[in-house]
């Protein structure tokens, strides 16, 4: 509830007109999709201790749709369950991988806009701190992931100074979609101390409360 009161007090400083009913914005840029990383069969990093990615990733997009709701936004999710989405899940995994891919990237070329969330590994423990990827296909995304990483620093990160990056064809939906869309990969599951806040959910709260915040930034400008 605290976290819906706080959404609602930044839409009306960001000169939204009511959060119970769209802006004229809002409506005219269309459905956000929102993008929970992994899923089903597939889960993600793993961390050393069990932590796994896609857990994560759901819990934090979830929390992102609500507040993104309670401001009027439309909203849809490529899972809000622990599922893929892979047509045939007796296909080899490779195939089901495939498969899971095209038709995240056909909701994403259907949506108006993307926020993709996802967790980050590395072999060093010391990494720590969201890092922003957007889609060099649309200049929008840039702006959009420049919006959110100041808002994520701003709020909650402070010594946060990752720099943003351009998708390569190694983050295949963002490299692929036509739809301005950012990742957000919210912290390293490799780095212990990283890895407890991320497992929490006031945490958890936080970083899609500064997501929402970046985002209703962005929208601002159209």
């Amino acid at each position: 509830m605290r976290w819906i009161c706080i959404c609602l007090v930044v839409c009306l400083l960001l000169n939204t007109v009511s959060c119970a009913k769209p802006s004229d914005a809002s409506v005219q840029m269309g459905v956000v999709l929102i993008d929970p990383g992994h899923g089903g069969f597939d889960g993600g990093t793993v961390a050393e201790e069990g932590t796994v990615e896609k857990h994560l990733n759901l819990a934090v997009s979830l929390f992102l749709r609500d507040m993104l709701f309670v401001c009027g936004i439309p909203v849809q999710m490529t899972r809000d369950t622990d599922v893929g989405l892979e047509d045939d899940p007796s296909v080899p995994i490779r195939s089901r991988k495939v498969s899971d891919m095209r038709r995240r990237l056909a909701m994403y070329n259907e949506a108006s806009l993307v926020i993709s969330i996802h967790q980050n590994h590395f072999s060093a423990e010391k990494y720590h701190g969201t890092q922003m990827f957007y889609s060099a296909k649309h200049p929008e995304s840039a702006v959009l992931a420049e919006e959110i990483r100041g808002s994520i620093v701003g709020w909650i990160q402070p010594d946060n100074s990752r720099e943003l990056k351009e998708a390569t064809d190694g983050i295949y939906l963002l490299y692929h979609t036509d739809t301005p869309a950012v990742l957000v990969e919210c912290g390293f599951l490799s780095n212990p101390v990283e890895r407890n806040k991320l497992k929490t959910p006031a945490y958890q709260q936080q970083l899609a409360f500064a997501v929402m915040a970046g985002f209703w930034k962005y929208q601002s400008r159209l």
